[in-house]
């Protein structure tokens, strides 16, 4: 089965219940704008959300590891500027985005399953009972349900997720 995605209004409850943690603000606005699968999500370097004069980027375009595709320009929200802005200019542009407690010892970012566990408490903080139906994946498909439910245009998630065909789209979308 398919992981549910995260409904627009559980999404405004987070960002308020994550406003003084930056790992988690980052993960949440960066992981819903951006669509991407996790493993794509926390390689994300400052250098692909900052410029080198130090300016938040509008837009981000990565290279997908799964599929070696770039994604299309995909436009950051207001939440995500806001956030950057907060946590990430004047870092190092060649530092890693997500970065725990024991990433300053390892130098790499946080892993997929530590990401896996942040999510499951998000869910489990919003009262959902069966956290089992949503994971990282849920947060990856935030976004391209709510375009789809607003638009009906299935072309349109197809390109920003990367995907290859509408078929799989279809499928992805439910």
């Amino acid at each position: 089965m398919s992981k549910r995605p995260i409904t627009s209004a559980q999404v405004k409850t987070l960002r308020n219940n994550v406003k003084e943690k930056p790992l988690q603000e980052l993960l949440l606005n960066l992981g819903v704008d951006l669509m991407m699968r996790s493993s794509d999500l926390l390689s994300l370097q400052v250098s692909d959300v900052v410029t080198e004069s130090g300016k938040v980027k509008t837009e981000v375009r990565v290279k997908q590891k799964k599929t070696g595709k770039f994604t299309l320009n995909i436009p950051l929200s207001k939440n995500s500027i806001n956030t950057i802005k907060k946590h990430l200019v004047g870092r190092d542009l060649d530092s890693w985005i997500f970065v725990g407690n024991k990433s300053h010892y390892t130098k790499s970012p946080i892993t997929q399953k530590q990401y896996s566990r942040i999510v499951k408490g998000w869910v489990s903080s919003l009262g959902i009972s069966n956290v089992g139906d949503y994971s990282t994946h849920s947060i990856r498909r935030t976004k391209s349900s709510l375009i789809y439910q607003k638009t009906q245009n299935v072309e349109v998630c197809r390109r920003l997720l990367g995907h290859s065909n509408i078929t799989a789209t279809s499928a992805y979308l439910g």
